[in-house]
């Protein structure tokens, strides 16, 4: 667990957020920190850009792993075909997927993001301060646990 982090953000991202940023941030908890493994939801947004660098990381530190927590087997239904194929390439570069067989419903994202968690001894976000949010739930539920947080958005 102590090698683990998981990801918790927006969809929306607003101008303060920087890749480059997000990609130091990550390479930082594993060069200094040892983490080598990091927990992504795959959702569109800050999830799916933060897989993406974790697989950048992965190109240049080649034991660096991804592991897919996935919240249903229809997270991608709604989706356009950009993001669906972003998701695609995520799910045929991770290196472990969870993935419940089960169709979306109201409990499956909060029950996902608490696993990752609970996994995960640090954990990296993009919340802007929307207190009604499972952005915000699931840094709440990672603070009770004691996780150590690193917030990428300028307020929050």
């Amino acid at each position: 667990m102590k090698n683990r982090c998981f990801f918790t953000g927006h969809r929306d991202l607003r101008s303060d957020f920087s890749e480059e940023q997000a990609y130091r941030t990550i390479k930082t908890l594993y060069c200094e920190c040892g983490v080598d493994t990091f927990l992504c939801g795959g959702a569109v947004g800050f999830d799916m850009i933060m897989g993406e660098l974790v697989l950048k990381l992965k190109k240049e530190c080649g034991d660096v792993k991804l592991w897919l927590y996935l919240p249903c087997i229809d997270q991608d239904a709604r989706w356009g075909n950009e993001d669906k194929a972003r998701r695609k390439r995520l799910i045929e570069n991770a290196d472990y997927i969870d993935c419940p067989q089960i169709p979306y419903n109201s409990t499956v994202m909060k029950t996902r993001n608490y696993k990752m968690v609970d996994a995960c001894a640090y954990g990296v976000s993009y919340f802007n301060g929307k207190m009604i949010s499972g952005t915000a739930q699931t840094l709440r539920y990672a603070k009770r646990k004691g996780r150590i947080l690193f917030n990428l958005a300028k307020q929050g």
